[in-house]
């Protein structure tokens, strides 16, 4: 019986160590699992980024590289992959309180003066703009997640042309909102791209002999950097420069995308957060005469990019000179929702150029005047001016900490207006906001 129960107890024994080993055996089988496939992925990013930076040289025509680098992003030879918590942490959040936080804290503020506004409302549904060029299709639409907002589908590989009515200056600023169409991150090619290019085109349709071109990687589920390239013909490449940056929730849900140049310096951000800055991105004495919209590898024609609400501006808002030197500083540079009395998000750079000016001069109260274009009723647009007022002063207040009692709201309507309201770009010019020193 003794030797049994010994022999029970060795078989127990190779069972027991057996098993163990099996589990040993399993454990090791899923690191090394995991570890190939981390290795697939690093090496599919690092393939993603060359094939996108190599769409990118075809797309516009050229190639070289003369080691450009750049302040805001490394240089082509620099760029590498990060880990996934590193692309969490340098996300680009689309919560509306953080966008406006971000905006507060930004260095963005738009133009002064209109170049170009466009959001669609004289163009029917189904339509191409009348004010736009292309060589693929287009047509304007509606989103059900956006009441009261049109927007012009993009055609993958298409390029899209707005009609500006001048050559751009040396300091202007591009505004435009963006989202996907149908797109996701595991349904879109990995070299899927939205292009923004300001060129010298002397032709349609065309980046000319020199542009500055950004990529946006809105859906690519594996590369989250953005793209950025300044070539001349002559010189070759400027500047070459990438970013690690997800934009890919914020581009999902709808995105801001602002472009500011000033003089040979180009920044671009996502919602408020800035992507680039170059302090040398545009060539000296550059001609740029058109911006071209470029989508590349989204995939089929159900998949697309949606844009709207573009707004090209010049010069450099001077609150500060013209509020206290000439008693009164008018912008329409504060926007809002449509029909609401909403501010969005990216008017809160104008709104701390102004906070600022007033902080400097503590004893002065001031007037805000409400304004709107001709759509609607008197009533209502009287209605609606008085409540943006409003809104423009609750924001000084809680934002930037201007007093309450400095501030005092009116609205008019649209019983004074600067344009004819016969387009898109004279309303843009109505809708102002009026600061008076009292």
């Amino acid at each position: 019986m003794k030797k049994q129960h010994t022999i029970v107890t060795i078989v127990l024994s190779v069972l027991f160590v057996f098993a163990g080993t099996q589990d040993v055996e399993s454990q090791i089988l899923k690191k090394l699992k995991k570890k190939a496939e981390n290795t697939a992925t690093r090496k599919l990013e690092q393939k993603t980024q060359k094939d996108t930076e190599k769409v990118m040289d075809t797309l516009l025509g050229n190639g070289g590289n003369n080691g450009g680098t750049s302040s805001g992003g490394s240089t082509s030879g620099n760029s590498g992959s990060s880990n996934e918590a590193e692309t969490n942490s340098n996300s680009t959040s689309n919560s509306n309180s953080d966008i406006v936080d971000m905006y507060s804290k930004s260095d963005w503020v738009a133009g002064e003066d209109l170049i170009l506004f466009d959001d669609f409302a004289d163009d029917p549904e189904g339509d191409f703009p009348q004010l736009w060029n292309t060589n693929s299709s287009g047509e304007i639409v509606t989103l059900s997640s956006h009441p009261g907002v049109k927007w012009l589908k993009l055609y993958n590989r298409g390029m899209y042309q707005p009609d500006l009515p001048k050559n751009l200056p040396k300091d202007f600023t591009i505004e435009f909102d963006a989202i996907g169409f149908n797109i996701h991150e595991d349904n879109t090619s990995q070299t899927a791209n939205l292009y923004v290019i300001l060129g010298d085109g002397r032709k349609a349709l065309k980046e000319g002999a020199y542009y500055a071109s950004a990529s946006l990687s809105p859906y690519q589920k594996w590369v989250k950097e953005q793209f950025f390239k300044s070539w001349d013909s002559k010189q070759g490449e400027i500047v070459r420069g990438n970013r690690d940056k997800d934009i890919r929730q914020a581009f999902q849900e709808g995105a801001h995308i602002a472009i500011s140049v000033k003089g040979n310096r180009y920044r671009l951000y996502v919602n408020g957060d800035k992507i680039f800055d170059f302090p040398r991105a545009i060539k000296d004495g550059a001609l740029l005469n058109s911006v071209l919209f470029n989508c590349y590898g989204v995939g089929d024609e159900k998949q697309n990019v949606l844009i709207t609400n573009l707004r090209i501006a010049e010069g450099l808002p001077e609150p500060r000179a013209k509020l206290f030197s000439t008693g009164k500083y008018t912008t329409n540079a504060i926007l809002f929702d449509v029909n609401s009395a909403e501010i969005k998000a990216e008017s809160y750079g104008i709104l701390r150029e102004i906070a600022e000016a007033m902080k400097t001069e503590p004893d002065k109260n001031i007037l805000i005047v409400g304004h709107t274009d001709s759509d609607g009723t008197d009533s209502h647009n009287l209605e609606l001016s008085n409540n943006r007022a409003a809104s423009v002063k609750n924001a000084l207040v809680s934002q930037f900490g201007v007093s309450a009692d400095r501030l005092t709201t009116k609205g008019k309507g649209e019983s004074e207006p600067v344009a004819s309201n016969d387009s898109a770009m004279n309303k843009a010019k109505n809708r102002r906001t009026e600061f008076i020193v009292q």
